[in-house]
């Protein structure tokens, strides 16, 4: 999966306002948690970014909405290696 991390500006801008103003700061926590942070920091963040994304999945262009649900269905399935 490829996951939209906040360094893409042009993909963010192009959202709709909505959507943008919801998952880009738990975007950021992501990225940043990505880079430097610990994996318990990661699956904060990311469950963060859940949390404000679903419910924007609708109003999401289809492949980020495809990715949301990917990265939520990766989080529910029992795993050796889990975020």
């Amino acid at each position: 999966m490829n996951l939209v991390l906040a360094e893409d500006y042009a993909y963010l801008d192009a959202l709709p306002d909505a959507v943008e103003i919801e998952i880009v700061t738990p975007l950021s926590a992501v990225g940043q948690a990505l880079n430097e942070g610990t994996p318990h920091e990661l699956v904060r963040a990311v469950r963060l970014f859940l949390s404000c994304a679903l419910p924007m999945e609708g109003e999401m262009p289809t492949d980020l909405a495809a990715a949301v649900t990917e990265l939520r269905f990766s989080l529910t399935q029992p795993s050796t290696t889990r975020l």
